[in-house]
């Protein structure tokens, strides 16, 4: 019978021999697992890891959805100034708005809106030169507001403001052979 070749790396049983490096602690003070022969991770680190991991994804998903409240918002202003420009824009093609009127109306997703029609007075003009210009003008300068309320809203939430020249009501022009 023929003894295998001795292997000093191994005992007589076939279990390794711890190394050198196994005899000395490392800085926690105790031999490194790696330096001995065992690989893996301790259950520490994959603790550690997925902590981190977790937190990471954690992170990521609150930054998706902030991100998308605010896209939410921003769809949300944005399809009220469409709304309130087209309400502006039927306002002013209305040709029957001769003198200074209120109405108002709601859209399909709680959304109301008001049109204000006042008589616009010119801010630096003195009362009789402005007296004067309107019995001698055959129009009138309105100011058209639109107002949009957005579902459960008391204030308006976004307000836009032009001027337009109406012609003025036959009964409200003056003849041209007054002196």
């Amino acid at each position: 019978m023929t003894l295998p070749a001795f292997n000093p790396a191994f005992r007589k049983d076939g279990s390794p021999i711890p190394s050198d490096s196994c005899q000395f602690p490392d800085a926690l003070g105790e031999p490194s697992a790696r330096k001995c022969g065992f690989l893996g991770f301790t259950l520490l680190e994959v603790m550690v890891a997925l902590t981190v991991l977790a937190v990471g994804a954690a992170l990521t998903l609150s930054l998706i959805s902030g991100s998308l409240g605010n896209i939410r918002k921003v769809q949300l202003r944005t399809r009220t100034v469409e709304q309130a420009q087209s309400v502006m824009e039927l306002a002013l093609l209305d040709e029957s708005v001769t003198r200074p009127i209120t109405f108002n109306g709601d859209f399909e997703d709680g959304t109301r809106w008001f049109v204000r029609v006042e008589e616009y007075a010119l801010p630096d003009a003195q009362t009789q030169l402005r007296d004067q210009a309107r019995q001698n003008m055959p129009v009138r300068l309105f100011q058209y507001t639109v107002e949009m309320l957005s579902p459960g809203s008391r204030a308006p939430d976004y307000r836009l403001q032009t001027l337009k020249l109406v012609r003025a009501q036959p009964e409200e022009q003056p003849s041209r052979l007054q002196r």
